[in-house]
């Protein structure tokens, strides 16, 4: 029986699909890669990195296909807080537009709280997921009002406290602000400008097309493909262009990569070791100033999208697993991609990693998912 057991391994593990290489030898984030594939084990699993907006590596391996759509769980924070910033861009919103001044029917100890405190885990709210997120028969407006109706855990702006419930929200400001639901200012400002069609707030679904819902969870309930995430770390690659359509300002861009927690101590955090947090982002190696030269926005499921501004390289980690299973995998890989596209450079040549955010509010449980 040994020979078969290792022709099964073999078929597990190997790339059922590798294109796009170029000039750039990815055999060992290949190795990774299968290693992880028959380790964990996992169904399916694919690669695809691109460096200044063209592919130059994909890979998928067991049962994945380009088609492969998948719930990305926390990976939904960058695809949200891209629908966000186009409003900001528009002047419909503003990072510091406060929660009253759109919802006055808001408690008034809520009315202070800023877009920007909404989307950076700041806001006072606590971490975690409001029972409403998982409620399918409610509405985004509804479900905020109810996230908005509980205690403060902190002082806004105090403690970073990491959970969707502060972002559901910030979805509602953007329908109020821009008076169309949230799937139809997702498909206006996000979906057709990336040309996407297999990206929406379904979630579990496995319906095709695409699918609005009453109550999406912005923060989490994004459902994809790997090739339609990776664009939006390539929107970060290119300043916020997409072809020949500027989406987001390279302003808007770097803002959302710089750290606005304000330098909040963390009371629930999955990624201590950051170098804090910007807009639905983590900042996860810094430079001197400090700016961010990679930023990530891992799930729970175990996708993760990242872009790494040193090499240029914007990347998605695909799959759906426990997010602890690939978790140490996935930062090997992305250091192994930053060699390999960025010239051969050193590991730490230009940035720090693994430099904890500031303890310091009370301690509360982390989120159940992690990410």
């Amino acid at each position: 029986m040994r020979p078969l057991l290792c022709l099964l391994s073999l078929m597990i593990a190997g790339p059922a699909a590798a294109t796009g290489q170029g000039s750039y030898d990815f055999a060992p984030a290949v190795s990774l890669m299968q290693e992880v594939v028959a380790g964990v084990p996992l169904t399916g699993a694919t690669l695809v990195v691109s460096r200044d907006g063209v592919v130059v590596h994909e890979s998928r391996y067991g049962n994945h296909l380009p088609t492969t759509r998948l719930p990305i769980a926390s990976a939904s924070k960058w695809v949200s807080a891209v629908a966000i910033a186009s409003l900001v861009d528009s002047g419909l919103l503003g990072w510091d537009t406060p929660v009253g001044a759109l919802m006055p029917d808001a408690p008034v100890d809520k009315h202070a709280i800023t877009l920007r405190q909404l989307f950076s885990h700041t806001s006072g709210i606590g971490g975690g997921e409001g029972a409403c997120l998982n409620d399918p028969d409610t509405t985004l407006a509804a479900c905020a009002m109810q996230i908005l109706g509980s205690p403060l855990a902190w002082a806004p702006g105090t403690c970073f406290a990491y959970g969707g419930s502060s972002m559901q929200v910030a979805g509602r400001m953007a329908e109020i602000a821009s008076g169309l639901s949230w799937d139809q200012l997702f498909i206006a400002r996000v979906v057709t400008p990336l040309g996407l069609v297999a990206t929406d707030y379904g979630f579990n679904s496995i319906a095709p097309g695409y699918l609005a819902v009453s109550n999406p969870r912005v923060a989490g309930g994004v459902r994809t493909t790997a090739r339609e995430l990776l664009r939006f770390a390539q929107l970060f690659a290119q300043e916020g262009a997409w072809n020949a359509t500027q989406v987001l300002r390279p302003e808007t861009v770097a803002f959302m990569m710089a750290d606005q927690t304000g330098g909040a101590p963390y009371a629930t955090s999955p990624d201590p070791d950051s170098y804090g947090y910007g807009i639905g982002l983590w900042r996860n190696r810094v430079d001197a100033a400090p700016a961010a030269l990679e930023v990530a926005s891992p799930g729970a499921f175990g996708t993760w999208p990242w872009f790494d501004r040193a090499s240029r390289a914007a990347g998605v980690f695909f799959v759906r697993n426990a997010l602890g299973n690939v978790e140490p995998t996935v930062r090997t890989l992305t250091r192994q991609v930053r060699t390999i596209v960025g010239d051969g450079q050193p590991l730490h040549a230009d940035g720090w990693e693994g430099k904890p955010m500031a303890a310091g509010c009370s301690a509360r449980p982390a989120p159940a998912n992690g990410f």
